[in-house]
């Protein structure tokens, strides 16, 4: 029998991937206007119909009348889009020795997932937060095991946790070839579960 409460996430999922769509095909073509409009000023400027200066000064002072009154749009939603070319090399880590000094570190980092993630359900995004990767009520990816500390889906994992190397990260390391880890930062950081509404909903159904 399918489950109610995963049938309804499915649907705010997919009705949140279209919405989203809707909007990133807007903001394509605002940024057509802006284009337009940046190379009108332009010509006008380097014409001598405006004067830069005093243009420069009337943007600046309707930008700020415009977030003063609360107006400043923002929609913070991210798509992941992979570039094209050779696929980049996956860094081996010996994370099973690592762990107890990194605590797993990498397991907490937020980033935005691709179509093709999304699509494929294996990764759950952010209900408050369109598409980032899910963390669970313990701060970690939703697929991180915290009895084993391994990934769930590691055959599937996304491309940023294929390539991702902790190496050179100074907020996980201070130095990396000792195995001394940045205690200040990650104590800072584990401390601050960073967790939306809609997923913490989510999981008091899910305990009920």
């Amino acid at each position: 029998m399918s489950d109610p409460l995963h049938e309804l996430e499915r649907q705010v999922e997919r009705g949140n991937l279209f919405a989203h769509s809707a909007l990133s095909e807007q903001a394509s073509r605002v940024h057509e206007g802006d284009a337009l409009v940046n190379g009108l000023v332009a010509l006008l400027v380097q014409r001598g119909v405006v004067d830069a200066d005093e243009l420069m000064a009337a943007v600046d002072s309707a930008r700020t009348a415009i977030e003063s009154n609360g107006r400043s749009p923002s929609v913070d939603v991210a798509v992941r889009v992979d570039r094209e070319g050779p696929a980049q090399i996956e860094v081996e880590i010996d994370c099973e020795a690592r762990i107890p000094y990194c605590r797993a570190a990498c397991c907490r980092f937020h980033f935005p997932l691709s179509v093709e993630e999304i699509e494929s359900g294996v990764m759950k995004w952010d209900l408050g937060r369109p598409y980032f990767n899910r963390h669970g009520a313990h701060g970690y990816c939703h697929q991180f095991d915290g009895e084993t500390h391994g990934c769930g889906v590691y055959e599937q994992r996304p491309a940023p946790c294929r390539q991702y190397s902790c190496a050179g990260d100074a907020r996980v390391w201070k130095d990396f070839d000792a195995m001394v880890p940045n205690t200040e930062w990650l104590d800072e950081h584990f401390a601050q579960l960073d967790r939306g509404p809609v997923e913490l909903f989510m999981d008091a159904q899910q305990k009920r």
